[in-house]
């Protein structure tokens, strides 16, 4: 509240009005923000509407306190207009103590003593109880949340009402609520029930309180208004689309805006002293929901007009001032409101007159005329129907008097209807555009979602998230440090849009809470001629980032009071939130990382002067080595040549000492390793190798070994260990060749043989001369073997490998493929292949004593590309043979049994 104010705008020159509100749409604020800025943009001046509440989901039912750190716009505003529950009183009452002209709108308080502008809602209150009274209703109830003071006066004039016409309302008609919401209608609609219905009618405190009110009576099988009669108030478009819809009482609260500016501009001219409390006239519109048959608006007629004209007209004057929102200021700035609704009238009333008194009808100026005014003047969803049934009553009343001119009257009739039918279009013309507006919302919306919450692009601090169809200027506002009671709060400006030069140059500058938004904004001209700028804040659950500006329209239609402004001001939250926690998570990561590294040098260390140790332990038990890598000696101890059988004296100090007793078939790799430890390699000395002893067989060793640098960072020495591991590594050997081995007979199991052929498949392909062959054998017990337990089909294939090995030679290998198939690999066939080698192992194959076998053979791998390929096609093979050896044991025909079709001997029945 302590802003630096700028200097006051000239005499008669443009003026910045404030609004400062809850939110900034919906029925109630947002038609309190339209009345203003339609004001104020008839008499040339711009609107800032700061939101001071945080953005929260419909469904959440109390709006909370306003945010602490929300700006006013005070140094950037020449006047001020605060709604009902924007700020605290008492800082409401502080707003004395500017020197600017300010206005209440909504409530009055004993802590401001200044000018007050609000709507009659002790006088609503008061005109539906009697019209529930006219519709024979004593017991009426009242539903409403108490704790609000415009809803305090509602009742206070239900009650006066009643008493006035001497009832006196039970305590148990009172549903008291929290909130203006439909959740709480529809819970006073069960504890209702609950009650005994003690009442016939009931008037809410709130449309949204009636409209939950009325589903859940409905949903319990009351039928309304025959069961109850229901009045709302707020007059919104969606107790209109109710079933029954909803009567309401209109609290006209866009002419309280516009009531309110207008004070703000007279205490500008210093016509008027703060002080003043002013209540907007209240009407009443009558649907089905109360009982009656028609809708109706009661109250506000000019009692002038009601007696210089007839029933009909004074209907018809009293619906130019209730049945339309207000001019869009579209069609001609030289008319005021008043003047246009008056238009309006005089363009319905003409042709109809006219028509009645030459019998001449409208031109189609006219009548596209009086479309224009009554689609301009913004009609309201139920204005149509009343405007229908005026309409026809001033046909009535006119055609008594051409009662007896049948000419006059068809005229007449025809021209009634011309009217009518521009009055439809000019009602149906803001409701179609109405449709229009909510295509382009959901258009927008889902553009913004999309990239908001995609997470890719550039930062939503940009505000190149905007959608492409909004052009309005917008800037974003960043909170640079905590909220201080030393301080004002600044914000630094990290994203605009908009052409203007004035406005990119605010980039990375950085202003006080109150003097956002900056004027480089406000005065910015918006394409679409909007002169409102919304201030919102950009808050998130407990993340409160700034504030967003941006130049636009007001949606008072809603039956909430979010908006398409609020609802991007809550995703850019969401998204910055996401921003800052993929930042922070980055962050984490790269400490986490830095810390892994740290970690993992500590480790590599500490894992170092382990293995040093470890290799000194075994020193102790085993054979230890030194090498001097620049001298080329090695220090062998007494353990290291007692480990191989050598005397202290057989062993010099050469590395050939060691290298040269090597296993031929292990010496390359070991070579290899010890290069590259003296190259440099940071991997410890780990390896497995074979070394002569002194009796001239081999040992298994494990030698492991570290590399020294010296001080240049080259290796120096070279230290390590031999130990014997020659029984472990056996074992392990043992339990490899068994894993590859039929456990029955001993040679290679599936596995280990297609392994090996696979090998000559591949060799047979890339060798000029070497080529190999296959035979696959599946044997089964003859029918002159006899079967002994002793007989095991174990025993009957080690008889036959021991059969087959004889036919085999050095170097051919036999596997056992299944429970009895066995598969020969003959090696060395050469290009041109072996038949008698092949012939002889499947004459022996042939000739196994007891066994029946059948053969499947392969003379050539070269025409196969793997082992499973060359398998296949020897067991193609294999299944003929055994094909013909199920022929063959057939029992041949005996010559007297009859023949079957085609000479077929059949074999029975």
């Amino acid at each position: 509240m302590d802003s630096q104010r700028r200097s006051p705008a000239a005499l008669g020159s443009q003026r910045t009005i404030g609004v400062i509100s809850p939110m900034v749409g919906g029925f109630y604020f947002g038609g309190v923000i339209a009345g203003v800025t339609r004001a104020a943009g008839s008499a040339g001046h711009r609107v800032v509407a700061v939101q001071t509440h945080p953005t929260r989901l419909p469904r959440e039912r109390h709006r909370g306190e306003p945010l602490p750190g929300v700006p006013c716009s005070l140094s950037a505003v020449d006047g001020l207009v605060v709604i009902t529950q924007a700020l605290p009183h008492h800082r409401i009452a502080q707003l004395r103590q500017l020197d600017i002209p300010v206005v209440v709108a909504g409530e009055t308080s004993t802590e401001w003593n200044g000018s007050v502008v609000l709507s009659d809602n002790h006088g609503g209150a008061r005109a539906a109880v009697e019209h529930l009274m006219g519709h024979g209703h004593v017991r009426i109830g009242f539903v409403g949340d108490l704790s609000q003071q415009d809803i305090r006066e509602r009742y206070e004039g239900y009650r006066a009402a009643m008493a006035d016409n001497g009832i006196q309302p039970d305590p148990g008609w009172l549903l008291e609520v929290t909130g203006t919401h439909g959740q709480s209608g529809a819970d006073a609609a069960a504890r209702f029930v609950a009650g005994g219905m003690p009442t016939t009618a009931t008037i809410a405190a709130t449309d949204q309180n009636a409209i939950g009110f009325i589903r859940a009576l409905r949903a319990a099988d009351f039928a309304l208004p025959r069961d109850h009669a229901v009045i709302g108030f707020d007059h919104t478009d969606g107790g209109a689309r109710m079933i029954p819809r909803l009567s309401s009482v209109n609290p006209r609260h866009d002419q309280v805006g516009e009531i309110a500016v207008e004070e703000v501009l007279a205490m500008f001219r210093g016509d008027r002293p703060e002080g003043d409390v002013i209540r907007v006239p209240t009407t009443l519109v009558t649907r089905e929901s109360c009982g009656c048959s028609s809708t109706s608006t009661l109250g506000g007629v000019d009692a002038a007009v009601a007696e210089v004209t007839t029933p009909g007209r004074a209907r018809l004057y009293e619906l130019a001032q209730t049945a339309f929102t207000g001019a869009m200021g579209a069609l001609n700035t030289r008319f005021t409101e008043d003047e246009t609704r008056n238009g309006w009238v005089r363009a319905v009333l003409e042709p109809l007159d006219t028509a009645a008194e030459r019998a001449s009808g409208p031109s189609p100026v006219a009548l596209h005329r009086l479309n224009d005014l009554t689609a301009a003047l913004r009609p309201h969803p139920e204005a149509l129907e009343q405007c229908l049934a005026a309409v026809r009553e001033i046909e009535h009343e006119l055609g008594s008097t051409v009662a007896q001119d049948l000419r006059r009257r068809a005229v007449l009739h025809r021209v009634t209807t011309d009217v009518v039918l521009a009055l439809s279009k000019g009602c149906t013309r803001p409701a179609m555009a109405r449709i229009g507006h909510l295509e382009r919302t959901i258009a927008d919306q889902y553009e913004v979602d999309m990239d908001l919450m995609s997470a890719k692009g550039e930062s939503p601090r940009r505000l190149t998230w905007l959608p492409r169809a909004v052009r309005s200027p917008a800037c974003l506002g960043l909170w640079t440090g905590p909220e201080s009671a030393c301080k004002e709060r600044e914000l630094e400006i990290v994203g605009v849009r908009g052409r203007s030069g004035t406005l990119a140059r605010l980039l990375g500058q950085t202003i006080t809470g109150g003097e956002f938004p900056p004027a480089a904004l406000t005065r910015s001209e918006s394409p679409d001629g909007a002169s409102l700028t919304f201030v919102i804040p950009v808050t998130s659950g407990r993340s409160d980032w700034g504030l967003l500006a941006i130049n636009g329209r007001v949606d008072a239609h809603t039956s909430y009071s979010r908006e398409k402004y609020q609802h991007w001001a809550g995703l850019l939250a969401v998204a910055l939130d996401q921003e800052q926690l993929v930042a922070d998570l980055r962050q984490r990561e790269l400490d986490l990382r830095r810390t892994a590294s740290w970690e993992n040098a500590l480790a590599d260390e500490i894992r170092m002067q382990a293995e040093r140790h470890a290799l000194w332990m075994q020193a102790l038990d085993h054979g230890m080595w030194d090498w001097d890598v620049s001298a080329g000696t090695v220090y062998y101890t007494p353990q290291w040549k007692q480990s191989l059988g050598y005397a202290e004296d057989e062993i010099g100090s050469s590395p050939s000492e060691w290298l040269d007793r090597v296993h031929p078939e292990d010496r390359s790799s070991i070579s290899a390793l010890v290069a590259s430890q003296l190259g440099g390699s940071p991997t410890p000395l780990r390896v497995e190798h074979r070394v002569r002893t002194a009796s001239g067989g081999y040992r298994w060793m494990l030698c492991q070994a570290i590399t020294v640098l010296d001080d240049a960072g080259c290796p120096a020495r070279l230290i390590g260990a031999l130990v014997d591991v020659t029984d472990q590594k056996q074992r392990e050997l043992a339990l490899s060749s068994r894993s590859l081995r039929d456990e029955d007979t001993g040679v290679p199991n599936r596995t280990l043989f297609l392994d090996r052929l696979g090998s000559a498949v591949e060799r047979a392909a890339t060798s000029e001369r070497y080529d190999a062959a296959l035979v696959l054998l599946s044997l089964e017990r003859g029918p002159d073997r006899p079967l002994t337990p002793a007989d095991t089909p174990a025993r009957r294939l080690r008889e036959a490998i021991d059969s087959l090995q004889g036919a085999a030679e050095e170097g051919d290998e036999i596997g056992r493929l299944g429970e009895n198939v066995l598969a020969v690999l003959l090696h060395g066939t050469g290009r041109r292949g072996d038949p008698a080698r092949v012939g002889a192992v499947v004459e022996v194959a042939r000739s196994l004593p007891g066994l029946t076998a059948a053969v499947g053979a392969v003379e050539s791998l070269q025409p196969y590309e793997d082992a499973g390929d060359a398998l296949r096609a020897a067991e193609v093979v294999l299944q003929r043979d055994q094909a013909d050896l199920e022929r063959r044991r057939e029992p041949r025909p005996s010559p007297s049994m009859p023949l079957g079709p085609a000479g077929v001997r059949r074999t029975g029945t």
